[in-house]
């Protein structure tokens, strides 16, 4: 009896091991985006989100568990390798300026890279 839950416990540390990896090349990638940059956007004045260097986090759906914590570059790129799973994307810090967040679901898929665009609001309006 000993041996059979001695062998159930190393079974689920295995397992829980090879979840918090993730093969190369499957997981998320993306950009962020910043804006609004303009206090009144008017037709016919342009007045594009830019690119945006930050740091995010993954979390579960729920945003109770931090999964993975990256940065995207100076261009706004990002590539992270996650596990077969459903997440959501944000600032670390959700009452702050700019806020980050993929306002749905992201789920990823074996053996795929999913590309979101990540948002961030400055809060001008």
């Amino acid at each position: 009896m000993k041996h059979n839950f001695a062998l159930i416990v190393i079974g689920s540390m295995l397992l829980a091991a090879c979840a918090a990896g993730a093969p190369e090349g499957q997981g998320i990638m993306g950009l962020v985006l910043l804006g609004p940059h303009c206090p009144v956007v008017q037709e016919g004045v342009p007045c594009p989100d830019t690119p945006y260097e930050t740091e995010l986090v993954v979390t579960s759906l729920d945003g109770t568990r931090i999964i993975k914590e990256f940065s995207s570059n100076a261009n706004g790129e990002f590539e992270v390798n996650l596990p077969i799973g459903t997440y959501a994307i944000r600032s670390p810090d959700p009452g702050g300026l700019p806020y980050c967040t993929t306002n749905q679901p992201v789920t990823v898929e074996a053996g795929a890279m999913t590309e979101v665009k990540v948002l961030c609001d400055t809060g001008i309006r």
